[in-house]
């Protein structure tokens, strides 16, 4: 009898044990063998015994039985269903995240390419109230799968890997609504047991909350550096500029950036700025998959505000428009207690050299903003 515990024990492989390319590769011996140290399905090899992960992720693939195609110039629109690309794994604290599928609920940002998703699993025993199982009458190409409503985030299209299937359009505004209130419910679409205690489904949210979280921290990695060891892009900012410190080891490509400190000799501080509120940011000046320039940067702060939506700040960014090319920004909230960073919403004006910043929640007393600041230039960009 196939029960709540046997699909989260598979739900953990899945999502946090690493593939057998990524066991075998020389580049994650260490990951590998912390990985082993702290998981119980990879800690013991049997010889001779079938790999458990391709038993896994055969049982994966038959869920979705359409043939499945990469993205080449397929127009992405709401209601597809696509596998996330190999950019979005990510080696977190021991474990391996796989990239998951994701649901498109709507274009976010067409400037910027950016997609609102939703996150989904294959294994209806894991779904619980707030997620919605979509039948056959309402998907194409795939088998029974849920969508978490309550796992939005947003991505860029480059992130997407395989086209999987589709749902209608129905099933997408229902995943709107419940997205806002997780009581409604379509008439098609099953009612699902309320969780109990030590229900199995209580740890499975938690794994899709950090699943979903580190696909969002992934996403803000920069082009040309994802498939990077963060020891090898540690070393290459190292190389840059001498005395970096981290607030904690990155596990991450944009934690390597996000979490830098800089030692007090190396941030020149201006008089005028002694007696005001100011954020050290970081500046990166990124040629190729090469970092020519690491240096801190003043902003200085106008206001902040908490409030129940969440925690904004102002300010202004000084002499950044001489010598760039393509500016970008990037902020987090960083949560050293529990290793975690909450990206936020960045707004530059290019004239008066000033910035807002938003998060969706309150920065707590002993958590820091951190701002980068990147400029890309290719090899006919003076330095």
């Amino acid at each position: 009898m196939y029960t709540r515990k046997q699909a989260l024990a598979l739900a953990r492989q899945l999502r946090t044990c690493p593939t057998p390319d990524i066991r075998n590769d020389a580049d994650y011996i260490e990951e590998n063998k912390r990985h082993n140290e702290i998981c119980p399905f990879c800690s013991t090899d049997i010889k001779d015994e079938i790999d458990s992960w391709s038993i896994l992720s055969e049982k994966y693939q038959k869920k979705f039985k359409a043939p499945a195609t990469e993205m080449g110039d397929r127009q992405v629109t709401k209601g597809q269903l696509w596998k996330l690309n190999k950019n979005m794994c990510c080696w977190r604290e021991g474990y391996y995240y796989n990239a998951p599928v994701i649901l498109v609920i709507k274009d976010h940002n067409t400037a910027n390419n950016e997609i609102l998703a939703a996150q989904t699993w294959h294994d209806i025993y894991l779904a619980s109230p707030g997620d919605m199982v979509v039948p056959e009458t309402h998907r194409t190409g795939v088998d029974e799968f849920f969508i978490e409503t309550w796992n939005f985030y947003i991505l860029k299209k480059h992130y997407l890997g395989r086209y999987l299937g589709n749902v209608t359009g129905e099933v997408v505004e229902y995943a709107m609504k419940m997205h806002a209130n997780q009581d409604i419910l379509p008439g098609w679409a099953p009612r699902l047991m309320a969780l109990r205690q030590n229900d199995p489904r209580h740890y499975f949210q938690k794994l899709e909350i950090k699943t979903g979280h580190l696909m969002e921290q992934q996403a803000a990695n920069i082009p040309g550096f994802a498939n990077d060891s963060t020891d090898s892009f540690i070393s290459k900012i190292k190389a840059a500029m001498d005395g970096l410190e981290w607030i904690w080891q990155p596990e991450t490509i944009i934690e390597c950036l996000a979490l830098l400190k800089f030692t007090p000799e190396s941030v020149a501080l201006s008089a005028s700025t002694k007696n005001r509120n100011e954020i050290i940011a970081t500046f990166f000046c990124l040629r190729g998959e090469k970092i020519q320039t690491v240096k801190s940067v003043e902003c200085l702060i106008f206001h902040e505000k908490s409030s129940s939506g969440g925690y904004t700040v102002t300010g202004e960014i000084q002499g950044l428009s001489a010598g760039t090319k393509e500016l970008s920004f990037m902020c987090f909230i960083a949560d050293k207690k529990n290793k975690y960073l909450s990206p936020g919403k960045w707004t530059w004006d290019d004239n008066s050299q000033q910035f807002l910043a938003q998060f969706n929640r309150v920065k707590g007393k002993n958590e820091r903003v951190s701002i980068l600041i990147i400029n890309q230039v290719n090899g006919k960009d003076r330095p």
